[in-house]
């Protein structure tokens, strides 16, 4: 799979409730639904996307 394959299937993304435990404490995040805020992240335009191995990444750059 490309990563325009992993952009038309953004959809199936999901994770475990561990999983969502997980994300929210090492992103520190404040939003219950943090599988659609990775979604919007990885849509962003700003995002750099690529695959090493079986797994997918998403880097987000932050300018000030």
């Amino acid at each position: 799979m490309d990563k325009e394959g992993l952009l038309f299937n953004i959809d199936k993304v999901h994770t475990t409730e561990m999983g969502i435990g997980r994300i929210k404490k090492n992103l520190k995040l404040d939003t219950d639904d943090v599988v659609e805020w990775c979604k919007n992240r990885v849509l962003d335009e700003g995002c750099n996307i690529y695959k090493q191995g079986k797994n997918w990444y998403c880097e987000i750059v932050i300018t000030a």
